[in-house]
């Protein structure tokens, strides 16, 4: 694969998060430069070679819309000539995954999870007309995609499901990878005397339950991160829950470190990078029994579960208040291992070694059984 030129190709970098951190590692993995639709450099790492495709475009308002953006995306993504001159593209996320390859160039699309509200979300939020026509239309213009990659890349068990069942994907065009974290990076502390819950607060991560749970609880929580729901969530909150907003990496390793256990209750989640963050410095998970989360969490070993209303996260609260979990924190940290990043980098090279040898069209040397047999003759 040495004489292979490989581009990253990612959606948006209008903010960072989990599937921007795996975008930025795949240019690290590959030396590869790194293609994003909308959004700015200042969301990227600055040891990745990012090049923004659209920010300079007279359309570029269309970001502050998602619908707008998605169409924007189904028509201008088709056609990426500066992708064209690469033999391998990995494509992350799905906004630019109606890039129409060249005939030989490999595509590996590292799919984070297939589009929420048109499938495995449809039942939940699907409630208006507008949302149904959305996803109507999503189902329909997304299919044609599913037929340019070489090799799908899923974060997990649960999306390559969805891949086979939304998208149709055959078992053997998919591979499963999980995100990259870095493990190393997170440490046991002194424990205090606190629980922590942190995330983008929107409505899809159910921090309000949360909050409401702790209401005449004798114990502390603790919430990071910023967001829309903010300025509801601290009117919902009862005295014994504290909001410290943005934290930065410091801050978030401090606090995975020294916390009793953190709560998570983020809807459906297709991975989910906070429960590993947290098992990898040795800290217990609450968290919702549905989505991957009740894949990571063994329950009572190294985490509890629990429905995603209050009054059961205060149970799974009470519960751990009394009884605790099995795992000690170095069982619990050494469980986070197989999440790490060097894993991911040796696996995802493997995918595309994978993909490049199944793509090679060069003529092979007869064997000698073909050479002898009665239908070369």
């Amino acid at each position: 694969m040495n004489d292979q030129s490989i581009a990253i190709a990612h959606g948006n970098y209008l903010e960072r998060g989990g599937a921007e951190t795996l975008s930025d590692e795949l240019a690290r993995t590959f030396d590869a430069p790194l293609y994003y639709g909308f959004g700015s450099d200042e969301h990227v790492s600055d040891d990745v070679d990012a090049r923004s495709l659209y920010e300079d475009s007279p359309f570029s308002a269309v970001k502050r819309s998602v619908f707008l953006r998605d169409l924007y995306y189904a028509w201008n993504a088709q056609r990426i000539p500066e992708l064209t001159d690469y033999d391998v593209v990995v494509l992350s996320k799905n906004e630019l995954s109606w890039y129409v390859p060249e005939d030989e160039q490999v595509v590996v699309h590292y799919t984070h999870s297939t589009p929420r509200i048109p499938y495995d979300l449809f039942q939940q939020r699907a409630n208006s007309v507008f949302s149904r026509l959305y996803a109507f239309v999503a189902r329909t213009m997304f299919l044609p995609n599913t037929k340019f990659p070489d090799k799908f890349v899923a974060n997990s068990e649960l999306v390559a499901r969805r891949l086979r069942r939304y998208w149709g994907v055959p078992d053997e065009k998919i591979e499963v990878v999980y995100p990259p974290v870095d493990v190393d990076q997170y440490e046991r502390r002194e424990t205090k005397d606190y629980y922590l819950t942190y995330s983008r607060l929107i409505p899809e991560k159910r921090i309000d339950a949360i909050v409401r749970a702790f209401e005449g609880l004798d114990a502390k929580l603790v919430v990071g991160g910023a967001g829309d729901e903010r300025e509801n969530l601290e009117r919902l909150a009862p005295d014994n829950v504290e909001f410290v907003g943005y934290m930065s990496e410091e801050e978030k390793i401090r606090r995975l470190g020294e916390a009793k256990a953190v709560v998570f209750n983020a809807m459906n989640e297709d991975f989910g990078i906070i429960p590993i963050e947290a098992f990898a410095s040795g800290t217990p998970v609450l968290g919702v029994e549905e989505g991957y989360t009740k894949y990571q969490i063994l329950d009572g070993e190294n985490g509890l579960v629990h429905d995603p209303d209050a009054a059961s996260v205060r149970e799974s609260i009470e519960a751990f208040e009394r009884e605790g979990v099995a795992w000690d924190a170095d069982e619990i940290a050494a469980f986070a291992e197989q999440f790490g990043a060097e894993r991911f980098r040796e696996e995802m090279r493997a995918v595309v070694e994978e993909a490049v040898a199944d793509a090679d069209l060069s003529p092979h040397e007869e064997t000698d059984t073909q050479k002898t047999s009665p239908a070369s003759e």
